[in-house]
This record gives structure tokens, sequence and C-alpha cells, in this order.
């Protein structure tokens, strides 16, 4: 049995020596079996860097709170455009037979209302359709009573079955042709139920609005066909917009825009897929849709982005845009908390030049840091433990 020497011998420091280098070489070959220590190149996303007030005042870092935004990242985007009366809007009324103006009964810029008197006309065309209706009447009347009396014949036994088709084929033309006579009447405005030939026509507007324009004077021969009046509905009005390609990429269908000079916004309705050749611009186009009199064909106008009607977007959250930063193709921002401001991964919807939108990974009321980002991000990374 080896003899080891006593902890009292003059070999005992040695023996110690030896055992301590083999115990340190043991921990280092264990620390290298787990692998090398963590770079300071790859941060924890939830470490918090934790700064004294004086240090978060040298590095220029300011804060703010996250609220949820309605407009997303084109809120306070002014946009120019012009107003233009839609197509649907525009109603023009024109004479449905020929004849000469007797009476214009409107002008230019005046509102009318539904059913309103435009105009009046003499038409001899319109007393032609009135006595074709009348005689289509009368002859509907007649086969009427001959398929009565000849069903009663064939019944008896006195006519054949081949007569009362017959009479049953000229009994369905003639109502057919009275349904067509009534109905070339009602297109002319005219009344289907008189018994009298009313040779003047009286045009109304189908809907209430203004009158943009008056193309017929008293006494002018008329064809069918030809305008007397313009028209342009209340309530209904078109802005086409501009934008350029970086700003419309910000911009969503249903966003409302302030229109200056209205109280009603207008709604963002369409982003044309191109851009113009001339100037690089996208098109745009909004609906205003209200009874407010506060535009005018032609208008120029300014419109700011002041929110949105789709439900995607009311849950959204907005923060400034050099809020957000990037490592390793994630987006993050900095939320302070008591321990310090934390790096959060975030989810973006739509950056703007001045605003992104976020999905998700904060909520509203967090605060988050908006300046001296970069002095943030150093210290998240190991480059410095704060701001000197």
């Amino acid at each position: 049995m080896p003899q080891y020497p006593r902890a009292d011998a003059p070999t005992a420091p040695v023996f110690r020596t030896v055992l301590c280098a083999a115990f340190l070489g043991a921990c280092a070959s264990l620390s290298l079996a787990a692998g090398p220590p963590p770079s300071p190149s790859a941060p924890a996303s939830h470490q918090a860097i934790a700064w004294t007030a004086a240090q978060i005042q040298a590095a220029g870092v300011t804060t703010q709170a996250v609220g949820s935004s309605s407009a997303g990242a084109a809120a306070g985007l002014v946009l120019q455009g012009t107003v233009e009366l839609p197509p649907q809007a525009t109603e023009l009324l024109s004479t449905p037979v020929a004849g000469v103006v007797q009476q214009v009964l409107v002008g230019t810029g005046q509102k009318v209302k539904a059913g309103e008197p435009v105009a009046r006309l003499l038409s001899p065309e319109l007393v032609v359709l009135q006595r074709e209706l009348l005689q289509a009447q009368a002859q509907a009347r007649l086969a009427a009573t001959r398929l009565e009396r000849d069903e009663k014949l064939h019944t008896e036994g006195i006519i054949a079955g081949l007569r009362l088709q017959d009479t049953r084929t000229q009994n369905e033309l003639a109502q057919l042709t009275l349904r067509e006579r009534r109905q070339a009447l009602q297109m002319a405005g005219a009344s289907t139920t008189s018994n009298t030939l009313q040779p003047g026509l009286t045009l109304r507007a189908s809907a209430a609005g203004t009158v943009l324009e008056v193309t017929a004077t008293p006494g002018q021969r008329l064809d069918a066909g030809m305008p007397v009046a313009k028209v342009a509905r209340s309530g209904q009005w078109a802005i086409a917009l501009q934008a350029t390609p970086v700003q419309a990429q910000s911009l969503h269908i249903g966003d409302l825009l302030a229109v200056q000079g209205c109280k009603t916004p207008a709604r963002l309705v369409a982003i044309v897929p191109q851009v113009s050749a001339g100037n690089q611009a996208v098109q745009l186009r909004a609906d205003f849709t209200s009874a407010e009199d506060c535009l005018r064909v032609n208008q120029f106008v300014q419109a700011t982005v002041a929110g949105r009607t789709d439900t995607k977007a009311a849950g959204s959250l907005s923060v400034p845009a050099q809020a957000v930063v990037r490592h390793g193709g994630q987006a993050y921002v900095f939320v302070q908390t008591p321990q310090g401001f934390v790096p959060t991964a975030v989810v973006l919807d739509t950056e703007g030049a001045g605003q992104t939108l976020l999905r998700s990974g904060v909520k509203a009321g967090d605060v988050i840091a908006v300046q001296g980002l970069a002095a943030l991000k150093g210290a998240w990374q190991g480059m410095g433990s704060g701001a000197q």
C-alpha cells in the first residue's frame, strides 16, 4: 500500500499544488466541452439596459407613449386634388321626343328638388304616341270581346277549335301592342291614363341637385335625345388626388381625408396601380358624400389623411419610424420598464415617412424610446456599458 506524505510533512505544499492544478484542468476541459461563451454581438432580446437618469440624458434618449392610430403610417399626410363630378352623380335631361322648347324653368347654379319641372315642350310626336295608345286600347278591348264570344261558341259546338285558337292569338297580339304603346308613352314622360291628346310635355328632375348647365332656349326645336340641362345630384362629389409612390404605399382604401373647408371627411376609394408617365405620380380618388355645401366642380383642395374606416387599421398601433431598430432581420423597439430599456421584438404592418404601423409586440400605453436609439442599440449589443 503506497504511503502518502502527511499534511505536516515537508512535501505537503507540493502535493496540494498538484491536486489544484489537476482540478483546474478538469474545470477547463468541462468549460470547453460546454462551448464558447456567448458573443457580445448576439444580444438577448429581453435583457434590460439599466441606465441612470444621467446616462439617459447624456445619450439624448427621449421617450413617447404608444397610442392606437386610426390612420396608420399616413397620418397627417397632405395631398393635393381637384373636385370632380362623378358620372353616377350627373343627370343629363334630354327630350325623349322631338319638339319645340316653350319654356325653360331653371337657370345655371339653381338648386332643384326631385320631380321639379325643368322645361316645357310642345311635341307633335307626343300626340302621335297618345293616339297610338288610344287605338291600341280599343283594339285590345275588341280582341278580348271576340275571345269571350268565340269561347262561348266553341263550348256550344258551333265553331271549330282552330278558329278559337286563332282568336286567342289575335287577343294576345292586341294585348302585347297595348303594353308596347303604353311603355313608349311612359318613356316620353307623358301620362298613360288620359283619354285626350295633349301636345305639351314637361321635363322634370329625377333627383335633387344643382343645375350645372342649360343648353336649350325657348323657341328652339329639338330632336329626340337632344340635351336640355345637366344636373349634379346633391351630396356626391369625387376628388382626384395625386401622391408619390412612397406616399401611396402608406395609404389604404378606406382612409378618411379631412378636406379643407369641409366638416365632413372624404373617403379614399381608389388607388390606381400605375404611375403617370409625365410626373410619376400615383392617381387616387376619394368620394365625398354629404349634403354640406363646401365644394365646387374643378375646385383645387387640400386633403389631410385623418383616419381609417377598415377594422384592421382600427386595432393597430402607430409609432415614430425612427423608434424601430433592426437586428438579425427582426424589428425591435426599446420599451422602458422599471428595470430599464427592454429590446422588444415587434411585427410591422406598414411603414411610412413619419410613422410606422405595428401589428403586435407592444400595447397601447407602453413607453418606448424615440431618440438616442444608436446609443441604446450599442449598449444592447455589448459595445459599451452606457452613455459616457
